[in-house]
């Protein structure tokens, strides 16, 4: 189910999106295995890529798949992107084999059953977009958005178009809202198209 769930986000990757530049800059975060990195490298081969994704194992087949399908201008780093830099505890299913997805620096949506916890590198987004124009910014951090939209918001305005998985449920209404996050991309002149996410795919129950 993992495989089919994969292929389907790329068969439905969004279709709003298309380049101005001949090199434009894509920002993945919450790379996971690299499933979106090849269908953009597919889709644009003169891109660059800067991908982040905090699970050491994850990270591992992300990093294998870039260099086994010889994708230059990507950068990949081991490190879940937050409000603060640092260290932060990284909640899921992590290991060998184990279902990524819905891994989290939030216990409250990536504390599941059989998962674990592992002590992550966390750094801002900032940095990253205040130095030139961001042609693409992915945002799939498991619960996270709400608090990293707020720190960059005054370099939103850098950022062309974005592509934002909101992750909530009743323990993170307070701190992971699809309104509030609606607000803050409003309020930083963004067109807003929402659909509902496939609930046989959602973490957790």
């Amino acid at each position: 189910e993992a495989t089919e769930s994969m292929l389907r986000a790329a068969d439905d990757f969004p279709t709003f999106f298309t380049p101005a530049d001949e090199f434009p800059l894509i920002i993945d975060c919450g790379a996971n295995i690299g499933v979106s990195i090849l269908e953009w490298k597919y889709r644009w081969p003169t891109c660059r890529i800067i991908c982040f994704e905090p699970d050491p194992y994850a990270f591992a087949l992300l990093q294998k798949n870039v260099v086994k399908n010889d994708l230059p201008g990507v950068q990949c780093f081991c490190t879940a992107i937050s409000d603060q830099s640092g260290e932060g505890e990284l909640f899921g299913q992590i290991g060998h084999g184990a279902d990524s997805r819905g891994n989290s620096l939030r216990p409250e949506w990536g504390d599941r059953e059989d998962s674990d916890l592992s002590v992550v590198r966390c750094e801002r987004l900032g940095p990253y977009l205040s130095e030139e124009k961001v042609s693409f910014l992915k945002l799939d951090i498991e619960g996270m958005e709400e608090a990293v939209l707020r720190d960059i918001f005054p370099l939103l305005k850098n950022v062309d178009s974005a592509y934002i998985e909101v992750h909530s449920n009743a323990g993170l209404l307070d701190r992971n809202d699809c309104g509030r996050i609606e607000k803050i991309l409003t309020e930083a002149n963004f067109s807003i198209e929402t659909e509902s996410r496939f609930p046989l795919h959602a973490f957790p129950e």
